[in-house]
């Protein structure tokens, strides 16, 4: 799984972008199989656990000048490769 937050000002110039991933449990990255002890534990630090929420939050600071941010989040589950699936998207504007 992708989590994608990009945050854009009225005019649409990007002033913030973050990326985190999630990979299947005993699968690295590379779509390798690995099975070695302290392999598997980072994986499972990597991974998002069946039916758990988790909370992301990032602390972003624009420049004095910007009265409206568009904040957009999407979440992206990869069935394989490149081929992924919008599992969820919000977005929200921000008035300062």
């Amino acid at each position: 799984m992708v989590l994608e937050v990009t945050a854009k000002d009225s005019d649409g110039k990007e002033l913030f972008k973050s990326e985190k991933k999630w990979f299947e449990i005993g699968v690295d990255p590379d779509r390798d199989m690995r099975y070695g002890a302290w392999q598997i534990k980072g994986i499972i630090d990597l991974t998002l656990p069946p039916l758990t929420t988790q909370r992301e939050q990032y602390l972003v600071h624009f420049d004095t000048d910007i009265d409206e941010v568009t904040v957009e989040a999407k979440l992206w589950y990869y069935l394989s490769g490149g081929r992924g699936e919008l599992v969820y998207e919000e977005e929200r504007t921000l008035d300062f």
